[in-house]
């Protein structure tokens, strides 16, 4: 969006996400290399970590590419999201590094591994999660926060996320471990670790302004507006913040742009923002095709009811009775959760999921 353009090779960048998330379920183990795990396991896991290197790099140069070919817009919410890529960068050749048997036997248990897993964890979740809350803070409060302050808490979290832990990439080598709190003198940790702690409070100082931003916005903000951002999705095309009932009737699109379409001339004779299709009659939602996703019937879903607070009490006194091994109360607890499971799923004629079929 913050680019003006689709992103390049969305389908490739979904199917390395699948991807990543598959091969991942075999990369954590490069963390027990060094627990004596038999060769044949090394190896496994050891070409699992280098492998998941291959899917990430596909979403990196697709999210460099649609910046490198669009006309980036360097708002905050930009500016977080493009510091994401550079942290997920560092975080991921830092982590692929380990992927080597004979590496990770030096490092698994030094300063290296505790700048690698911050990189991952925090780079890739706290810069998108901060990104997030500049880009939808006005659709949720109908404000938009200040953007130059904005821009001034990306700048200052990102040179304190750096100072913090970057050191920590040099301490790991030259011998610093991890899991130990204190070390003594004269072993050339102390500069590192000066510049770690001042970095870690300039972060803080970010987060800060952070909160700042969204005390004053959320008292004296500039009024969004429905779409302030000219977003192409439709979130964007309801009031800010959005109505109760969010859309009269349900949106037919046909385009991951729906509200660009014009501009990207995608559009289409299904491409509409709403259709004649109301729920309007109690608790309903749309039954659609598997392929195109179009219209099919109307399902009405169940109404209102304890039974779920019921059973979850119920396997509540079969887990307590296991801890303390009181197995009259699992018996109990266990014949009032199936009582509980057979109400809930018997077929009810006018709460049940009863389909109507859409004419035309």
């Amino acid at each position: 969006m913050f680019c003006r353009r689709p992103l390049v090779g969305c389908t490739l960048v979904a199917i390395s996400t699948v991807s990543t998330m598959l091969v991942g379920f075999g990369v954590w183990v490069h963390h027990m290399f060094a627990t004596g795990l038999p060769a044949l396991s090394l190896s496994f896991f050891s070409a699992a970590s280098f492998v998941i290197a291959i899917p990430s790099a596909v979403g990196v140069f697709c999210w460099i590419a649609t910046i490198w070919t669009g006309r980036p817009r360097f708002d905050s919410p930009f500016l977080f999201f493009a510091g994401f890529v550079l942290l997920f960068v560092i975080g991921g050749v830092s982590g692929f590094m380990t992927a080597s048997v004979a590496l990770d036997w030096q490092l698994t248990q030094t300063y290296f591994i505790v700048a690698h897993i911050h990189c991952v964890l925090l780079g890739m979740n706290v810069f998108p999660a901060v990104g997030g809350i500049h880009f939808w803070f006005p659709k949720f409060t109908g404000r938009m926060l200040d953007k130059r302050l904005g821009k001034w808490t990306f700048w200052v979290m990102v040179v304190g996320f750096n100072l913090a832990f970057f050191p920590m990439h040099i301490l790991g080598p030259i011998g610093m471990p991890r899991r130990v709190y204190t070390y003594p003198g004269g072993l050339g940790f102390g500069g590192y670790n000066l510049v770690i702690s001042i970095g870690a409070f300039i972060f803080a100082i970010g987060v800060l302004l952070l909160l700042v931003n969204v005390a004053r916005s959320l008292r004296g903000g500039a009024a969004a507006g429905p779409n302030p951002w000219d977003a192409p999705t439709l979130e964007w095309s309801v009031p800010s913040p959005p109505p109760p009932y969010n859309f009269v009737s349900i949106p037919i699109i046909a385009s991951r742009h729906p509200l660009w379409e014009d501009r990207l001339n995608e559009t289409d004779e299904r491409s509409i923002l709403g259709s004649d299709v109301l729920l309007d009659e109690g608790k309903e939602t749309l039954a659609v095709t598997a392929l195109d996703a179009e219209p099919d019937a109307i399902m009405t879903m169940p109404g209102d009811s304890l039974l779920p607070v019921i059973l979850a009490l119920g396997m509540s006194v079969v887990f307590g009775g296991m801890l303390v091994v009181n197995w009259r109360a699992v018996s109990v607890g266990a014949v009032g959760a199936t009582i509980t499971l057979l109400a809930w799923f018997t077929p009810r004629v006018s709460g049940g999921a009863e389909r109507q079929a859409i004419n035309g």
